[in-house]
């Protein structure tokens, strides 16, 4: 999770989202991602980007009538034609599915001066229900009246998960690779044990959180980048496994783990816990949506 997911999941959880942001950044990808991540939390029924409610997989298949992604014809040059056509006029109608409209800009450093002219007022007196991504490369693309009406957050990845070099996360990684078999007292020490390298139970938490929005991805072939690449033929399996009430369950186990962690309840048995709960559901896993 990047800087700038971190501001949107806390933004969010607040109620304090603005309704229009440039996301700066060389990756356009990561960009992207970012955005779409932010859209699919903004929109989810449980405002969590939980993966399994009907918004949240709609967004992961690309095809939530609510976010919208401006896109181009000319590849160095987005028109104002397009940004009228595609955002200045559609805005204007209301949302379909969610309370929220959000449009994605890829490449909007590439608006020539008559498109940034005309999303001005767009982006000055917006409909409530609007909210815009604006992604590129650079903000000096940008006429200064158009950033000054922009909550600008630099985009870059900074979370070690990413790179799992930590004795922890690959020996958590090492566990789940044969959770299934795994009994009863490995796992009774398996919080001990990811201590000890290093990782502590809320950490374990964290990196499962990413590592079950990958699976979410994989499972609904999204075509979006991966927290953690290397676990990917890991949790190819478990998507071919994991049916979507079962997927809905381990995110479940995992929020109820987060919850006890935050009640001071005891690490150790917590992950545990989890890990029994997690095993379970692998095993009886059919795959039958």
């Amino acid at each position: 999770m990047n800087s700038a997911e971190r501001y949107f999941a806390a933004a969010a959880e607040r109620g304090e989202l603005g309704h229009a942001f440039l996301l700066e950044g060389e990756d356009a990808q990561l960009l992207e991602s970012t955005a779409r991540h932010a859209a699919q939390r903004i929109l989810c029924e449980k405002g969590t980007a939980c993966g399994v409610c009907e918004s949240c997989r709609a967004a992961l298949s690309g095809n939530h009538p609510d976010i919208i992604t401006v896109t181009h014809e000319k590849p160095d040059t987005l028109s104002v034609g397009e940004i009228r056509a595609q955002l200045v006029e559609d805005i204007e109608i209301r949302p379909y599915r969610t309370e929220r409209k959000i449009y994605i800009v890829p490449d909007a450093g590439k608006m020539n001066p008559q498109a940034q002219n005309a999303i001005l007022k767009t982006l000055e007196e917006p409909p409530v229900y609007g909210l815009i991504f604006l992604l590129a490369d650079n903000r000096n693309r940008f006429l200064p009246t158009v950033l000054s009406r922009l909550v600008t957050l630099r985009c870059e990845e900074d979370d070690p998960a990413e790179e799992e070099t930590g004795a922890g996360a690959e020996r958590l990684l090492m566990l789940l690779r044969h959770l299934r078999a795994a009994d009863a007292a490995e796992l009774a020490h398996a919080a001990a044990d990811l201590k000890a390298d290093g990782m502590a139970a809320e950490e374990v938490l964290e990196m499962m959180t990413y590592l079950l929005r990958d699976l979410l991805v994989i499972k609904a072939e999204a075509n979006a980048a991966l927290h953690v690449p290397a676990a990917e033929d890991l949790l190819a399996g478990w998507a071919k496994t994991l049916s979507w009430p079962e997927t809905n369950e381990s995110w479940s186990a995992l929020q109820e783990a987060g919850a006890k962690l935050k009640a001071n309840g005891n690490a150790d048995v917590t992950i545990e816990l989890f890990l029994l709960r997690l095993r379970e559901l692998l095993r009886k896993g059919t795959n039958s949506d």
